[in-house]
């Protein structure tokens, strides 16, 4: 498990995302997952930071020039 998770990392350094900035990433689009399951907009079997690290890796949670993080 922990070689395919290098592999990601490895894959999101060469988008210009290290290690610190994905953890900030994730952990704002886990937050923004949990609301919109929290008000029905969502339903999911997957946990919110678990759902957030697989949209980060799919390259769908992306920063905005203002440095702010959405998706």
């Amino acid at each position: 498990m922990s070689d395919l998770l290098e592999l990601d990392l490895e894959k999101l350094e060469k988008r210009g995302i290290n290690r610190y900035k994905a953890v900030l990433m994730a952990s704002q689009e886990a937050r923004f997952i949990n609301d919109q399951i929290r008000l029905d907009i969502l339903e999911t079997t997957e946990k919110p930071t678990s759902l957030a690290l697989k949209r980060l890796f799919e390259g769908r949670v992306v920063e905005n020039d203002e440095g702010d993080i959405g998706s």
